[in-house]
């Protein structure tokens, strides 16, 4: 079944990290929305930093593109910004997380279709660590700005509930490929 859900290792190390990012974010919600925050603003800064370097290199060799200096100073702006007024940012976090678990829940929803209408296995938590993430993000796409505390624990919850699917899927498929070696459809 789907290379034996993606490639198992794969995703046993997902659901891992899932789940611990989502108990941090349920255990430590006004402390993780900032250091996320800070490391949004640490990727851009990184990001700034290499477009300088290669303005800075073309430049010597007169070739520099005003292109990268803007890519320089845009992301460093961004981050001055967002290290100064995180909580600025974290206004518009719930619609970008619940855009993010609508993208993941619709991107499992064909494999949890085929799932069901094959009944493999592990079709229910495939099924509903596809249903789970779909409707947590369209509460937090509908109602964006209610509180970015709750937010941020719904997000955790969320990948708590969709790592534990993904680990209950990997589970049952090796059970059920273990116990039906040679017989049924390909894993």
């Amino acid at each position: 079944m789907f290379e034996f859900f993606w490639t198992r290792s794969a995703s046993l190390w997902l659901a891992a990290l899932y789940i611990a990012m989502g108990v941090l974010l349920l255990v430590f919600p006004a402390a993780s929305s900032t250091l996320f925050v800070w490391t949004l603003a640490a990727g851009a800064a990184a990001y700034g930093v290499s477009h300088l370097v290669r303005y800075l290199q073309d430049r010597k060799a007169d070739k520099g593109n005003p292109g990268d200096l803007f890519l320089t100073l845009l992301p460093a702006a961004f981050s001055a910004f967002a290290l100064i007024w995180p909580q600025t940012i974290l206004a518009v976090l719930p619609l970008v997380l619940g855009s993010l678990l609508l993208m993941d829940g619709v991107g499992k929803l064909p494999l949890a279709i085929t799932g069901l209408r094959e009944q493999f296995p592990g079709m229910i938590p495939l099924t509903l660590s596809a249903i789970v993430p779909i409707v947590l993000g369209a509460i937090l796409v509908f109602n964006p700005f209610a509180a970015v505390r709750i937010a941020v624990m719904v997000f955790g919850g969320a990948l708590v509930a969709d790592g534990a699917s993904d680990l209950a899927t990997v589970i049952l498929e090796k059970r059920a490929g273990a116990s039906a070696v040679g017989s049924g459809p390909a894993l």
